[in-house]
């Protein structure tokens, strides 16, 4: 597990400055979007989602909850939430997706911290009651199948995409963008076959849709609701893309991130019962 988190990191961090600077482009690297920003939409944001995460955690089944039953995978979840938030910050550093005038201090950059820590447990657990509410995963277990594809398959045709997307992406950021954005999804499913392990689209093969559309729906709730929360409370965020469609597409695809994350996490306790994890 660990290796294969550091690799997902080590590359992310790797790859587009190497495309960056194969291109030789020039970046003044402006603090826009972390320029004396005011910590009140930061709060405001982690305020929304934490009660999200709290209602989910006691709202919905009990037997599910990650701080009941969980607690080392939640944290665990956290930490690894924390990491991918700042490794999206950096990626956004070449697209410049979205511009938040203002800069953050120590205090301002450890409130990011405990949001991005906060999002994807948040994101997890409201894709679990998504799936629990009644009659939701028979439905979508019947949907169209997609063909099975081998692990080997798998790498040699998403590897391509996930490497141009990291390099190209921050060469050429205007066309590829939205290749850079899918490109941590589409490295961690790669890590994943290549380590023999399934990869959260390994149920499409049978027309089962649910966990995959769960998360989806999931990671467009939470980031919907985390960005309406900053900018209520008072903060600015220029989406700087061709269609807000993609700005949707890119929360969807957060939500797969966690979801595939959380498996590649969960991988350490596999094997032990529920008690023991």
């Amino acid at each position: 597990m660990m290796i294969r988190l550091a690799l997902f990191a080590g590359l992310i961090l790797a790859l587009p400055f190497a495309g960056h600077w194969l291109a030789d482009n020039e970046n003044t690297w402006a603090y826009s979007e972390l320029a004396a920003q005011p910590h009140a939409p930061i709060l405001a944001a982690l305020a929304a989602v934490l009660v999200l995460f709290l209602s989910v955690e006691f709202g919905g089944n009990r037997q599910r909850s990650l701080l009941k039953l969980q607690r080392k995978y939640f944290l665990a979840l956290s930490g690894a939430g924390a990491v991918c938030g700042w490794l999206r910050l950096y990626l956004n550093r070449y697209t410049e997706s979205w511009l938040a005038p203002g800069a953050l201090d120590v205090s301002g950059m450890l409130a990011l911290t405990l949001l991005f820590a906060l999002l994807l447990p948040t994101v997890l657990g409201l894709r679990t009651l998504l799936a629990s509410l009644p009659g939701v995963l028979q439905r979508l277990a019947r949907l169209p199948a997609l063909p099975e594809i081998s692990g080997n398959h798998t790498v040699n045709v998403l590897a391509p995409f996930a490497l141009l997307g990291l390099i190209g992406g921050a060469a050429w950021p205007g066309p590829l963008f939205w290749l850079m954005w899918a490109s941590p999804l589409l490295l961690l499913v790669v890590l994943q076959r290549m380590w023999h392990e399934r990869s959260i689209f390994a149920e499409l093969a049978n027309g089962d849709w649910g966990r995959v559309l769960c998360a989806a729906l999931s990671g467009l709730l939470v980031c919907n609701l985390a960005v309406l929360a900053f900018r209520l409370g008072g903060g600015t965020l220029i989406m700087q893309v061709p269609n807000v469609a993609f700005v949707q597409l890119g929360y969807a695809l957060y939500g797969l991130l966690c979801l595939q994350l959380g498996d590649v996490i969960a991988e350490y306790w596999r094997g032990k019962t529920r008690g023991e994890v």
